[in-house]
């Protein structure tokens, strides 16, 4: 059973190691996890600054139901990514076509 579980972890950093060849891709990676952990360190620089005990309830809250079992934080975080790091291609310029290929044929009939 544990091997099986060593198997599909292998495989799924594998994953992530092929999606995230480009460094763009892994900054992105990064900066997803950032944001979607975000509250728990907002919160925490709240009860750090003024020491209101709500913000670090609910900041543990929060990195508690992320570090939980069953949320799926890291494949989110990696369907994000790819989401955004595929918006972000087909937004790219699309090579333009030269001006005499873009114009339609004139219409010369010959008048008899």
């Amino acid at each position: 059973m544990l091997e099986k579980l060593w198997l599909k972890i292998k495989s799924f950093l594998f994953y992530i190691k092929g999606e995230c060849r480009d460094w763009r891709t892994f900054v992105l990676l990064l900066i997803v996890m950032a944001v979607v952990y975000s509250p728990v360190w907002g919160c925490y620089l709240i009860f750090a600054l003024t020491g209101a005990k709500w913000a670090f309830a609910a900041a543990s809250a929060v990195l508690a139901f992320w570090a939980g079992p069953f949320t799926p934080f890291f494949p989110l975080c990696i369907a994000i990514t790819l989401g955004l790091k595929k918006l972000f291609s087909c937004n790219k310029k699309k090579p333009q076509v030269p001006e005499e290929q873009n114009q339609l044929p004139e219409n010369t009939e010959s008048e008899n």
